[in-house]
């Protein structure tokens, strides 16, 4: 299978923007107590979020030739690594081992799909 690389990069771009987007959505009410289920921002962000994670999966649908499960697997990889960092920089919780492993799973997800022909 041939991958185009610019349509991937750029899904897999979006993909990282929608996966912040999510992650801040559902995990600042945390540290921001006026950020809850309540803030009525949420619901305005969930528009241009729903526009990322649908441009993404078109690119990378579209990068893999219409194989819809190399996309479903990259966005859940990239979502783990969004996750882990974003945890991490904002609520101080620290990368441990066991982290670290499934980070690397992740990757190794990532990597499955885009070489393994």
């Amino acid at each position: 299978m041939n991958i185009n690389w610019k349509l991937f990069l750029l899904g897999a771009f979006f993909t990282f923007l929608a996966q912040g987007g999510a992650w801040a959505q559902h995990n600042l009410q945390f540290k921001y107590s006026n950020l809850g289920p309540t803030w009525w921002g949420w619901y305005v962000v969930a528009i241009p979020l729903t526009w990322l994670f649908l441009t993404a999966t078109k690119y990378t649908v579209t990068a893999f030739n219409g194989q819809i499960w190399a996309n479903r697997f990259i966005g859940f990889s990239i979502g783990i690594i969004v996750y882990a960092f974003l945890t991490q920089w904002f609520f101080d919780q620290p990368i441990t081992m066991k982290i670290f492993a499934q980070l690397l799973l992740a990757f190794g997800i990532i990597m499955v799909q885009i070489f393994w022909k």
